[in-house]
């Protein structure tokens, strides 16, 4: 995904609106310098990307060894930007940041990929829009880093039937009539229905849905309705979300789903990414 100019500025504006006090009344602020960065552990790099922008944005000269999914061993170089001091500090914890969020986020995504894959080869790990308010960005670019998939960007460009719009309807007849009017008026497009149970999964199929998404489903019960939906409508896609994390997506998997759904990649402690900033 593109990192655009308008998010760089949006990111330095917030941590130096107005310069850097520090440097600038110690006196260093044109001394030049370098900034290395390192990974403190192994890990699936992230957010190196974007930082290089931002250091790029900044004015600083990059020497780059690693880029976004590159498998790291602790102690790999990442990258070296050389320019003074003022520049460096300025791009110094921005930079930081954004690589040790992102960075947890591509390898817990790459530890669900390599565990569901494991039992299931062509499983798709599809993270959710439930990234941080204004890090969208960042945390797609961190899922693609770690071989997952974004499961939707956002509710303009795709249809995901949950519940709550459910309940505006009188009647599971008008609901499955307004599918498929839908699916008429999205030829392009699979339309993904949310199902809790078989029953409504098949009503589903049957006015037109293309994916269907069982939410809280327990894998015990999907071992049952992913065969039989498999074997009757081959080209339905098949998804499970409600609960997939590192410690269940084996179970999920095995239940022969297409799709993984997880919130899981975004919450955990950042990865420790290792600055020195010194005089050259």
């Amino acid at each position: 995904m593109l990192f655009h100019d308008d998010l760089i500025n949006k990111l330095l504006t917030e941590d130096v609106p107005y310069g850097d006090l520090t440097t600038e009344e110690m006196g260093i602020s044109g001394v030049q310098g370098e900034m290395i960065f390192r990974a403190r552990f192994d890990c699936v790099l992230a957010g190196a990307d974007e930082a290089a922008a931002i250091l790029k944005k900044l004015g600083a000269e990059l020497s780059i060894s690693a880029a976004n999914g590159k498998v790291m061993q602790a102690g790999d170089h990442i990258m070296t930007a050389k320019a003074n001091a003022g520049i460096l500090h300025k791009g110094w914890k921005v930079a930081q940041n954004i690589m040790e969020h992102a960075t947890g986020i591509a390898t817990r995504t790459a530890a669900m990929v390599a565990k569901g894959r494991a039992i299931n080869p062509d499983l798709i790990i599809a993270c959710t829009r439930k990234s941080f308010p204004g890090g969208k960005t960042i945390c797609m670019n961190a899922v693609l880093a770690g071989g997952g998939t974004p499961h939707r960007l956002g509710i303009s460009e795709t249809f995901l039937l949950f519940s709550n719009h459910s309940n505006f309807f009188p009647d599971e007849q008008s609901l499955l009539a307004a599918l498929t009017k839908a699916v008429k008026a999205q030829p392009e497009k699979k339309l993904t229905v949310e199902c809790e149970d078989l029953d409504f999964a098949e009503k589903a199929i049957k006015a037109g849905a293309g994916n269907i998404q069982f939410d809280k489903v327990k894998a015990d019960k999907l071992h049952e309705y992913i065969p039989y939906l498999r074997q009757k409508y081959p080209y339905v896609t098949l998804e499970a979300a409600g609960g997939i994390n590192i410690e269940t997506v084996a179970e999920y998997a095995m239940t022969g789903i297409d799709v993984a759904v997880t919130s899981f990649v975004y919450t955990g402690k950042p990865m420790d990414i290792e600055v020195v900033i010194r005089p050259v």
